[in-house]
């Protein structure tokens, strides 16, 4: 648990924060709550992956307390580079640990992300589930608007929500 929400920096992320972020992930993905992973992948995929990711001049941005990793907001191309009608285009994940929610650290991610997606892509869109209020909330408070909508598309553990597209134009 965080003894002082204060201390919690946001940076892009750097190599010796890869461990911690996929502890950060996998809990996250624990949750079965908040992303399309449910369940961590091997150890030495995600910590490759995450290697790969520091060259690539994607915004990844993290918040971090002390050596701990508490949560992450990043932007990806949303399609492969034979698509070029839609290259301007990312899409974004973030998670927050739970211990580190409702704090505003969400929020510091999303924007320092989203300042970063300026002059590299004209659009950021995402996916959230309807369950996940808060994060829906967060998103409108930073600009995104809701732009669609597929009705009962999550259904884990007996649980059922519609998954809400959202996107925000950076111009």
């Amino acid at each position: 648990m965080p003894a002082d929400s204060t201390a919690v920096l946001i940076r892009s992320i750097s190599a010796s924060d890869i461990e911690s972020m996929v502890d950060c992930v996998n809990a996250v993905f624990s949750e079965r709550l908040y992303l399309a992973y449910v369940s961590s992948q091997p150890r030495a995929d995600s910590v490759a992956y995450f290697k790969s990711g520091l060259a690539d001049g994607y915004p990844r941005i993290v918040a971090v307390d002390g050596d701990v990793v508490a949560g992450w907001c990043d932007v990806n191309p949303t399609a492969s580079s034979r698509v070029v009608a839609q290259q301007h285009i990312g899409r974004l994940g973030m998670g927050l640990l739970p211990e580190y929610r409702g704090k505003g650290h969400g929020a510091a991610l999303l924007r320092t992300c989203v300042e970063a997606c300026r002059g590299k892509w004209d659009r950021i869109e995402l996916s959230v589930y309807s369950h996940n209020q808060s994060a829906i909330a967060l998103y409108k408070k930073c600009g995104f608007v809701e732009e669609g909508r597929k009705r009962e598309a999550w259904k884990l553990d007996g649980k059922v929500s519609d998954v809400v597209e959202m996107g925000l134009l950076l111009k």
